[in-house]
């Protein structure tokens, strides 16, 4: 499905968009389908969000509960993830080969459907069935969508367009969230106009979920896709063979197998924090406000580190940058696990939230660039899907582990430190533990993506700044 080389700046891009002069945000969003294309994939974002919290909601509401409760509840995140360590690469196939706009448009007429059909049957096993088919839906909507982004913008505003879309995804957390609390209260004064509501106010949630996806396939369907390649048709040999391909061409290029894995190690440090946040807090006396204020810390810095990270590194080398961050990382853990304090941990949880969204939003744009648009989309697939395998992983191992510590190493134990008391469980003992890996993990990166061998990164950034200090 290749396009070919992008037009230069101030000329027409392909069918025919004029792409405006400037790498600035007003001109990228000058470009009108890469305009609409943001605004569906945001929309789609918000609904993801809000679903998340109306269908974790329903799922404790149904089970009525006790231990079923937590159980419903963890039901919920799994079958949202579990998909993408089966479907992840087939997804990708499907992007590639299939029309990307009728395979968005397609995914959010069913994901509309499905979601309201959730409050009309009304049972937890429904509501399981749904959250599953959904997410195998949304599998195939998301390399779709991000697969097309390079085809819409120039590559000097591809980083600038990536970083976007990630405040996008992740930025429209709160909003669902300041949403949902609204719609659980005009819930009550509705239910004597609109039958069916629940008195918590979810069914109503979801209603309003599923309308925005209603909307993102009407912003979807007024943009043009490139098309398949006649050659691409569709088949089950075809299939496999285009996944077996995918997968060597990742085995055979180090550059993007360093990406993948340095992506995978962000997406799992981020998910050991979060994962292990209320032990954590916990331990260290702060309960579940000091939970709250962590969770904000780390997304906070996601944000700064996707919005403003890439602008103040201007004219470094970015894969450099990536092994880098990754580097940082670990070391902010390693902190975090050697000094537990809540008046520590919350600016290093910003700063690590930093670092982590600096890696993924370089990591997003060196794919788009180095990798060809016929296998982008497997490529943003196979990301996706080792994410979801990595986050699995860390929500289901860290507490063991965690645990095993304090079992082996008979923790809880506290240092005295002058005026600190420094208390260490099992759950520092497994930050001290990755922190080790990611800083690993973050030197292999930067040995396979390397770009400017025999440089230090002190002599790069000091000649940045001789050139910056030129202008």
């Amino acid at each position: 499905m290749s396009t070919g080389p992008l037009p230069a700046e101030g000329h027409d891009a392909p069918g025919g968009v004029s792409r405006p002069h400037g790498t600035g945000l007003r001109e990228l969003l000058a470009i009108r389908p890469f305009r609409n294309l943001f605004a569906a994939g945001t929309l789609s974002s918000f609904g993801d969000w809000l679903a998340l919290l109306a269908t974790t909601a329903l799922a404790a509401e149904l089970a009525a509960g006790g231990v079923g409760e937590y159980l419903a509840v963890s039901g919920v995140f799994i079958l949202r993830i579990a998909p993408a360590v089966v479907l992840g690469p087939l997804a990708g196939v499907v992007a590639d080969r299939l029309d990307r706009r009728h395979t968005m448009i397609v995914g959010d007429l069913l994901r509309f459907a499905l979601f309201v059909s959730i409050p009309l049957v009304g049972t937890l096993w429904w509501m399981y069935v749904a959250i599953l088919v959904i997410e195998c839906v949304s599998l195939f909507w998301n390399p779709a969508k991000d697969a097309t982004v390079p085809n819409l913008v120039p590559p000097e505003r591809l980083e600038l367009a990536n970083q976007l879309g990630l405040v996008g995804s992740y930025g429209t957390a709160p909003l669902a969230a300041v949403a949902f609390s609204v719609l659980s209260l005009l819930s009550a004064p509705l239910r004597s106009v609109i039958p069916g509501l629940d008195p918590e106010g979810v069914f109503l949630a979801i209603y309003v979920n599923g309308l925005t996806f209603v909307v993102s396939a009407w912003i979807v369907s007024r943009l043009t896709f490139p098309r398949p390649t006649a050659s691409e048709t569709l088949d089950g040999h075809s299939i496999l063979r285009t996944v077996t391909d995918g997968l060597l061409v990742v085995k055979e290029r180090p550059f993007v197998r360093g990406l993948i894995a340095g992506m995978m190690g962000a997406f799992a440090a981020g998910g050991l924090v979060i994962g292990l946040a209320t032990r954590f807090v916990k331990d260290m006396g702060a309960g579940a406000p000091g939970y709250g204020m962590l969770f904000v810390a780390v997304f906070t810095g996601m944000a700064l580190g996707i919005v403003a990270g890439p602008r103040v590194l201007a004219g470094l080398s970015r894969p450099r940058i990536f092994g880098a961050a990754l580097t940082g990382a670990g070391v902010i853990l390693l902190v975090l696990a050697l000094v537990p304090t809540l008046l520590l941990a919350l600016p290093l949880a910003t700063v690590l939230g930093a670092v982590i969204g600096i890696a993924w939003v370089i990591g997003y744009t060196l794919i788009g660039l180095t990798v060809e648009d016929e296998l982008r989309g497997r490529t943003f697939a196979l990301v996706q899907s080792l994410d979801s395998v990595a986050l699995v992983l860390v929500l289901a191992v860290a507490p063991l582990l965690a645990a095993a510590f304090d079992a082996m190493l008979s923790l809880p134990r506290t240092l005295t430190l002058g005026p600190l008391d420094l208390t260490y469980t099992g759950a520092m003992a497994a930050y001290l533990l990755a922190g080790l890996g990611m800083c690993a993990a973050g030197l292999a990166a930067w040995r396979t993506m390397n770009d400017r061998p025999g440089v230090s990164l002190l002599a790069e950034l000091r000649d940045v700044r001789r050139r910056r200090r030129a202008r």
